[in-house]
């Protein structure tokens, strides 16, 4: 090998040499961070099932839940206040291949006990840092054990007491629903499954959220007229009000419900809406004067008509 041949192979070792490095010291506050939240010893041996609307039932120990990315919140609880650890619900449910439209999660307890939340409480309390709803198992430091309300807690800042729910053993995932009631002559429960029943369509719209640029995209789902035809709207009714879980509602004449081409969309350009775009289900009025992102409402849960 001459001597320029040696100069290069001395060069390309090095730089790979350093890049090993550099790869190691990137990953070492994250790791670092990480095992910081973490008591040393090995973790207890408890466990959760995730099971319902899902890909295929799952089953994580304390050990798995440890290996996720992990969120700390201080929270009080009937005077307590502590320091948890553990892991944001919504990650759970990311991990865990929860359905595109999953709605309710019941979360059940080793003696029986049990609590409801939905999918979008799960996600919004993801917006406030501190405040997240996890799946704990370290408290004030320490591995949770059945005498402190483990080995894993539902901790639920914002929410009852009631809703910290010890012991947590399972997590059931069911279907969003939306209500159709009011002036119709046949009330109905919509969800994912039989909301195709009514036909699907694609529309092309522009769409201006706030704070956004705005988009033009393909939006798919169901007429919202063809609905409300299937659940016998009365011919008295004048106004069909479209609500959200959170609270948000927007009113539409019956005119522009059938004349609007409006549609309960579900996908956009060909993929299920994220929870931020209002997963499962939001309102598409593909109209330039109902571009407006306060017209599309997010996480539609109840459709009435008077």
């Amino acid at each position: 090998m001459n001597k320029n041949k040696k100069i290069f192979a001395a060069a390309a070792v090095a730089v790979i040499v350093v890049a090993i490095a550099a790869s190691y010291y990137l990953t070492l506050p994250a790791q670092t961070a990480q095992n910081s939240l973490l008591p040393t010893g090995e973790p207890p041996q408890g466990q959760i099932r995730v099971t319902g609307n899902v890909a295929s039932e799952k089953t994580l120990t304390v050990k798995d839940l440890s290996q996720i990315p992990l969120t700390n919140v201080t929270h009080t609880i009937k005077g307590e206040t502590a320091n948890y650890v553990g892991v944001t619900l919504l990650e759970i449910l990311n991990r865990t291949g929860a359905s595109w439209d999953s709605g309710l999660i019941n979360v059940a307890a080793s003696d029986g006990f049990n609590k409801t939340l939905n999918v979008y409480q799960a996600w919004n309390s993801t917006q406030y840092p501190g405040s997240e709803i996890i799946l704990a198992f370290v408290k004030n430091g320490q591995w949770m054990t059945s005498s402190t309300g483990g080995p894993i807690q539902l901790i639920t800042p914002g929410l009852a007491s009631s809703y910290n729910v010890k012991s947590v053993t399972e997590l059931q995932l069911r279907p969003w629903t939306i209500n159709v009631s009011g002036a119709v002559s046949n009330p109905m429960v919509l969800t994912g499954e039989n909301l195709t029943n009514f036909g699907t369509e694609t529309v092309q719209a522009a769409f201006a959220p706030g704070g956004e640029p705005q988009r033009t995209s393909n939006w798919t789902g169901t007429s919202l007229w063809r609905i409300l035809q299937a659940a016998g709207i009365s011919q008295s009714a004048s106004k069909i009000t479209i609500a959200a879980i959170d609270g948000y509602s927007r009113d539409f004449t019956v005119a522009q419900a059938k004349d609007l081409n409006i549609i309960i969309g579900f996908k956009e350009n060909g993929q299920y809406l994220s929870l931020m775009m209002g997963q499962p289900f939001r309102l598409i009025v593909p109209m330039e004067d109902f571009k407006w992102g306060q017209y599309w409402v997010r996480w539609v849960s109840q459709i009435n008509a008077s």
